[in-house]
């Protein structure tokens, strides 16, 4: 059995058991660059190609898998282009916070109360782009997400305020399995989950 193997039959074996995720805040700092941008609406999994800005006003949130912070960092000027798979998902910050809570049973506060979330690996004073890393403990959850669960949270998920009520839940459910593809991936090749973010 070849490393990836092990590695996916480990994820595997972690998502039968049970647990509690200790998940935590984003840092000051990028809280202050968060506040000039805009969650925008999600978009397809696809391979490392040339990275579009949305048509809607907002921010590029695409999240991706790397091997520690240095290398997810390299991706801040011109986003992940060289990194597989990547997803233009929702943002790290409030949107998959609201979404972690609904998955685990924690409320947002306990989700967001720590600093390993959504941490800011990248200059805080960058004028349009920043790359963020998402705590194991989502990875997890999102990876370990059965369809059921997955159509379970999407209803509420889509009604939070952060959607300002216009986003479709069935075009959302589509994200969400294409964020458990990544996550499943990301976990079987021993990597963390990233985000970049660019106004």
């Amino acid at each position: 059995m070849d490393q990836v193997e092990q590695r996916r039959v480990a994820s595997a074996e972690q998502c039968r058991r049970p647990g509690s995720a200790d998940i935590s805040s984003m840092s000051d700092a990028f809280a202050f660059a968060f506040a000039f941008a805009f969650a925008g609406a999600p978009r397809r999994l696809r391979d490392s190609r040339p990275l579009g800005r949305r048509k809607n006003v907002g921010t590029i949130n695409t999240s991706f898998g790397a091997t520690d912070d240095a290398t997810a960092a390299t991706a801040v000027d011109d986003g992940p282009v060289s990194f597989a798979p990547v997803l233009d998902a929702v943002e790290a910050t409030v949107q998959a916070g609201t979404l972690m809570a609904l998955l685990t049973g924690q409320t947002y506060e306990e989700v967001t109360a720590g600093p390993s979330w959504a941490r800011l690996i990248t200059a805080p004073d960058h004028e349009s782009a920043w790359v963020v890393s998402l705590p194991a403990e989502f990875t997890k959850a999102v990876a370990c997400a059965s369809d059921e669960k997955l159509a379970e949270v999407v209803g509420p998920w889509s009604q939070t305020e952060e959607f300002w009520g216009g986003e479709d839940p069935a075009e959302l459910l589509d994200m969400l399995r294409e964020w458990r593809g990544l996550a499943q991936t990301t976990r079987e090749r021993g990597e963390s989950m990233y985000c970049w973010m660019s106004l």
